[in-house]
């Protein structure tokens, strides 16, 4: 068997398709406020949550402009 027609961990589902969104908004809304939580204490680690949280804000956004 050649191993360039394997796709075994090659293809994998979006988040969007595993969670639910709920889910999704659940996630960030918690990405959100432990951005703001540790904002004062660690401002790399809040530019990190808040990246995630965006990126899980256009997931939803998509989500929701397609249906489901």
């Amino acid at each position: 068997m050649n191993p360039h027609f394997c796709k075994v961990g090659k293809v994998r589902p979006g988040l969007s398709e595993v969670l639910g969104l709920k889910d999704l908004e659940r996630k960030y809304l918690n990405f959100i406020e432990e951005a703001y939580n540790v904002m004062q204490t660690d401002a790399s680690l809040s530019d990190i949550l808040y990246y995630e949280a965006s990126k899980l804000k256009k997931l939803i956004v998509n989500f929701n402009k397609f249906g489901e």
